[in-house]
Order: structure tokens, then C-alpha cells, then sequence
């Protein structure tokens, strides 16, 4: 058996191996860490290993854990049969565009097992394909098959029929996001260089003339499924709005200070810092839609504390191409906005906020918390590809990117000159950073370039600002 294996797997070179020991030993070191850390803190949950639930300590532990896993699985293939499987994540994809578009997550019991059978009748699938999809899907850890011909959850997929929103997210990917994905290099052919919003893949891919959010509005389904979407990445590890309340120094804040939450949506990244400072007032702008809504949501606040929101935000409908109304707030936020837009456009937007900021530039700040693109191999390879996936979905639906160090101080520096970064930070796990920009006069202007390297080791090193 040894020798067969060693046939079928072999190690590229001796540096491999040492790669390889290496990386088992990091593995071995990391679990063991975890396990100690567990064992000394009783206040950790059952399931520590889980980003949203884990200590600061613990994710770090985690994250080094999945580094070198992932590693060592490259390194045991080699590069021959690691990139042949690259067509397995295909088929997992279509998997679970099958999954979803059967109701299958909803098909199978929570607890318990259904046949394959009865299944195939209750979704109006026919069985053959249900066992091959099924069976496909279990070697990714979806579902499983307790006996000959049966199916039930596994953890993962359990999780997927369970959380309505994370349903969602899967319908979206697979529906829209993996064919404007693979519409991606037909685009750019067709259109090389375009900067418009309405020749992107996503407009190839589904032969619509409309850009995302107009064509979205024609589709009942797919908006729910994007607002779906959308609340699934807002709650995932990397851009949980944890990050937003931690990130930036809001309890420096004089009582009573306003922050203008411009294409704030239905405000929840306000209410996440308003339910930690409830000495801040928010004033939550987007489009009309937007806002009816999420003054309504607060509207129908039931315990105490939701009233009290409800009396510190509000909400105001504004397009952000216009003017800004609100003159000299405290602060300006724009969360996971510019990285929608062109560079071009992205100007127009800021310039209008700066415009506002002008008349009290000693007390306002622009607060910007969106991706910063590393240089490669700066930050750990399971982490940055997140950051390069979101690079790519933005240039795939919107021609627009995300942003590398020197990109932003470009951008910033054609919206006004005298824009300085106060600082910048980037809470540990989040993809996104936190940008502070402040107005400062041309005679005491401090010329303030972003180095990459030392903007990214400086982000990797901020402590979180602690909250009570």
C-alpha cells in the first residue's frame, strides 16, 4: 500500500519534504494550541473554532492552522494533480446550484434521514440525478448518507437549510455570481479596457443592457436573493460589522456628535455602533427605497433599547451623486461603497462629502472602511485570495476594483489635495480596512504617500480599539 502511494503521489524534491515536515509541524503545534486554549478558558463556547464565536487568540490559532493545512494539501498533490482538481470546485459549484434550485436543503429532514426515492418525488427530481449530485456534494461535506440509499445533513448543509439568509447566498452565487464569473473573459474581449458598468460580465452573461442594481430592480427573485446575499457576507467573519464598531475610535466622540452614514442602506452599520455608544447620533442616507425601509424596520421597535435607536437614527433619502445635505457632521462613513465605483465616478462622490466637511474641516472626518489590496504574498494565501476574490467580483459586475495602498492615496489626492490619512487600521479577521481622512490646510499639509509595505505590516499590527 505504502509503495502504491508513494507512485501515485510523488513528492516533487527533497526541499519539497522539508516543505512538507515543516508544515505537519505547524499543524501539530497549532492544533495542540488550541486545544491548551481551550482548556484553559471555560468562558470559550463549544464551538471556538468558529471565527464569530473564537477569542482574538483563538482565531489566530485557527488561521494558522487552515494556512498550513491548506499547504500541505498543495504540496501532497503536486502541481500536476492540484491543478486537474481545480475542476472539482466546478462541479461542487453546479452541485449546489442543483441543490438549491430542487429545494433540496429544505427537502431533507432536519433530523433524521428521507430515500432517495421519496425524496426525488416530494422535489419533482428524478432520483438517478438526485443520488449523483447528492453523492457528489457529500464528498465536500454536504449532506450524507447514513444507510444504502438514504440522505440526511451533514453539519454544513444543515447549517445552509437552517439559516434562511445563508440559503439565499447560495442561490445568488450559483445563479449569478459563477456565471458572470465565467462570462468574465468573453467581457473583457468584447470590451477590453471598458470602464462603463453597463459593459461588465455580469451584463454579457444575462444579456441586459441594465447595470447590477437597475437590472435587479425587474427581478423580484433575485432581489431577494441578493438581500439575502448581501446579510450573509455582512454576518460573515471577514466583513462583520464587529469590525466597524471596533475599528475606528468612536468613543472619542464628543456626546451628541452626528455621523452621516451615506449609502448607509437600511442602517445597519449604524445601529451596530449605535447599540455600543449611545451618545452618537447617526443620520442614515441612501436611496428612497432604502430608506423607507429601514425607517420602518426601527419604526416597529418592541423593547426599550430598539426606541432608543429609533431616536438617535434617522433616516434621510439621498443620492450620493448630489450634494451633500448634512454640512459639517462630525463623521462621514462610507462602508464597502467606493470599491462599487470607477475611480472617475468615485470622485464625484467623495467630492460632494468633502464639499460638506469644507465649513467645520477642524471637526469633520471622512471614515472609510473598504478592502486595501496587499502586495502578493503579504498576507496569509487563505486570506488574501478573499481579497483578490473581491477584486475580481467587483471588476466583474461593475468594471470598478478594489484598491491597492497607492491607489487610494491617488484617488484621494484628486478629490481634494489637502485630504491627509489621520490613520488607518485593520481589526484582526476583517478583509476590510479603516480609513480616517481629514482636511487640513495647504500651508500645514503633511505630504503623506501610503508606503504598501509599511501600510499593510502597520495594518497587521493594530490592536483593535476595545469595547465595553
Amino acid at each position: 500500500m505504502a509503495t502504491t502511494m508513494a507512485a501515485t503521489f510523488p513528492l516533487a524534491s527533497n526541499e519539497s519534504s522539508v516543505k512538507m515536515d515543516a508544515l505537519v509541524e505547524e499543524i501539530t503545534q497549532s492544533v495542540q494550541a488550541l486545544k491548551d486554549s481551550r482548556q484553559q478558558s471555560k468562558s470559550e463556547p463549544a464551538d471556538a473554532s468558529a471565527p464569530l464565536n473564537a477569542s482574538p487568540e483563538l482565531q489566530q490559532l485557527r488561521q494558522r492552522l487552515v494556512e498550513a493545512s491548506w499547504h500541505l494539501h498543495q504540496h501532497a498533490l503536486g502541481p500536476g494533480e492540484y491543478i486537474l482538481s481545480l475542476s472539482v470546485g466546478v462541479h461542487y459549484c453546479a452541485c449546489l446550484k442543483w441543490l438549491c434550485r430542487f429545494k433540496v436543503f429544505n427537502g431533507v429532514p432536519l433530523e433524521g434521514n428521507i430515500a432517495y426515492d421519496k425524496l426525488a418525488a416530494a422535489i419533482s427530481a428524478p432520483e438517478g440525478a438526485l443520488k449523483s449530485v447528492a453523492r457528489m456534494a457529500m464528498t465536500s461535506g454536504l449532506f450524507t448518507e447514513p444507510i444504502p440509499n438514504h440522505i440526511a445533513h451533514s453539519p454544513t448543509s444543515a447549517m445552509i437549510a437552517s439559516n434562511p439568509n445563508l440559503l439565499l447566498w447560495s442561490e445568488f452565487m450559483t445563479e449569478v455570481g459563477i456565471p458572470t464569473a465565467s462570462a468574465f473573459a468573453d467581457a473583457t474581449q468584447r470590451w477590453p479596457g471598458s470602464l462603463s458598468n453597463t459593459e461588465t460580465a455580469y451584463n454579457l452573461a444575462f444579456d441586459t443592457p441594465l447595470p447590477l442594481f437597475e437590472h435587479l430592480k425587474t427581478l423580484p427573485t433575485r432581489t431577494e436573493q441578493f438581500a439575502g446575499y448581501m446579510k450573509s457576507v455582512t454576518n460573515s467573519e471577514g466583513t462583520s460589522l464587529k469590525h466597524l464598531v471596533s475599528g475606528y475610535d468612536w468613543a472619542a466622540l464628543p456626546q451628541d456628535s452626528v455621523v452621516v452614514d451615506v449609502g448607509g442602506s437600511t442602517g445597519h452599520g449604524s445601529i451596530a455602533i449605535a447599540e455600543t455608544f449611545p451618545d452618537l447620533r447617526f443620520i442614515v442616507q441612501d436611496l428612497e427605497t432604502n430608506a423607507d425601509a429601514g425607517r420602518e424596520s426601527l419604526a416597529k421597535a418592541e423593547n426599550e433599547a430598539q426606541k432608543d435607536l429609533a431616536d438617535r437614527i434617522t433616516f434621510q433619502a439621498h443620492d450620493f451623486f448630489q450634494d451633500q445635505p448634512i454640512v459639517g457632521a462630525d463623521v462621514y462613513l462610507l462602508r464597502m461603497i467606493i470599491h462599487d465605483w470607477s475611480d472617475d465616478d468615485s470622485v464625484r462622490i467623495l467630492s460632494r462629502i468633502v464639499k460638506a466637511m469644507e465649513p467645520n474641516k477642524t471637526k469633520s472626518t471622512l471614515v472609510i472602511m473598504d478592502s486595501v489590496l496587499p502586495l502578493p504574498g503579504q498576507l496569509p494565501a487563505t486570506l488574501e485570495r478573499l481579497l483578490r476574490l473581491r477584486d475580481l467580483t467587483m471588476r466583474q459586475v461593475f468594471n470598478s476594483r478594489e484598491r491597492a495602498p497607492e491607489e487610494w492615496s491617488a484617488l484621494m489626492a484628486r478629490v481634494d489635495p489637502s485630504l491627509k490619512l489621520v490613520r488607518t487600521a485593520k481589526p484582526f479577521g476583517s478583509v476590510l480596512s479603516v480609513m480616517e481622512w481629514k482636511l487640513e490646510d495647504p500651508v500645514a499639509q503633511m505630504t503623506m504617500p501610503l508606503n504598501v509595505e509599511e501600510q499593510v505590516a502597520k495594518e497587521e499590527k493594530v490592536t483593535p480599539v476595545a469595547v465595553s
